[in-house]
């Protein structure tokens, strides 16, 4: 990598293979409206290194190669929020909190749990990547179009949880394409 390229990673929890296949179940219902993310790419986010050089990559690298965290177990609080940081960059891109707009990400919470909390101290706030109105959750998909967001609140999300299996940097190739840069068993 040349030493001025920079890319956008992120920081993310591998989710139980149990709660992949319920949050597969639940794009089916919702294939109409919502392009799925992959499951192989399911993940919940953590946090995000804009512009991310060689350095500030193998620092979050080392972080994560060299940290020893408990895993914490992934389960949905039912809160349900939209948005895209890729569309917030277009001047014309208007937020609109009652409507899920097309190409926007339909995220799901999770609950914050002691591990969890733990292990976002030991990694976005020692990275100094925290952001305010950031919140973890995982992506269900893409909108394929405009529909009320009391709609995707109306979802039946699953129940299903168990403990997340790793934790990774991957980089950002595209809006749902990733590559894993570190992959981080956790215990």
């Amino acid at each position: 990598m040349a030493n001025d390229r920079t890319v956008n990673a992120f920081l993310s929890l591998r989710l139980p293979p149990p709660l992949v296949d319920a949050l597969v179940a639940l794009q089916e219902t919702q294939r109409e409206r919502v392009d799925p993310q992959d499951r192989d790419r399911m993940h919940v986010t953590l946090g995000f290194l804009h512009d991310a050089d060689a350095g500030r990559l193998a620092d979050a690298a080392a972080l994560l190669s060299d940290g020893d965290w408990v895993a914490p177990r992934v389960r949905l609080t039912g809160e349900v929020r939209h948005g895209s940081w890729r569309l917030q960059k277009d001047p014309a891109y208007r937020y609109d909190s009652r409507t899920v707009q097309r190409q926007e990400q339909v995220r799901l919470g999770i609950e914050h749990t002691q591990e969890l909390a733990t292990l976002y101290a030991g990694t976005v706030r020692r990275l100094g990547i925290e952001e305010g109105d950031f919140w973890p959750h995982l992506t269900l998909g893409l909108a394929k179009y405009d529909f009320p967001t009391e709609e995707a609140e109306a979802m039946d999300l699953p129940s299903v949880t168990g403990a997340a299996s790793g934790v990774e940097l991957q980089q950002e190739m595209s809006v749902t394409e990733f590559r894993v840069l570190v992959d981080k068993p956790l215990v």
